[in-house]
């Protein structure tokens, strides 16, 4: 079991390539996806391995760049092969991990993530 705070972020531990680096990620219960990063960190991490169409909440569509790499949530050391996309700026987890875990948004002060 682990417990997050502050609320609703979850420590991750990412690798794409030869970039790693532990993350606080937003949980977006409305976001189907992996894992969204920050689109500045396209220099650290090269050449996309898909790029890929968004549709904005405006309606705008927008290019982004795809990576394949893996996740862990710190705490669970459950090593996932994940599709992460350079796009905004903020790391938002999504739906294709959360939906794995038991996941307890607690009275909007901790999140609390099972197997």
């Amino acid at each position: 079991m682990v417990v997050s705070y502050p609320y609703p972020f979850l420590d991750l531990r990412i690798t794409i390539n030869s970039f790693r680096s532990n993350i606080p990620a937003y949980i977006d219960t409305g976001f189907d996806g992996y894992l969204i990063v920050p689109e500045y960190l396209v220099i650290e991490l090269g050449e996309p391995d898909y790029v890929s169409e968004w549709e904005l909440g405006d309606g705008s569509i927008v290019e982004a760049q795809d990576y394949l790499g893996t996740l862990d949530i710190v705490g669970l050391e459950e090593n996932i092969e994940v599709r992460i996309t350079a796009i905004g700026t903020e790391f938002i987890l999504g739906r294709s991990i959360i939906d794995r875990y038991c996941v307890l948004f607690d009275h909007g002060e901790r999140v609390i993530i099972e197997r």
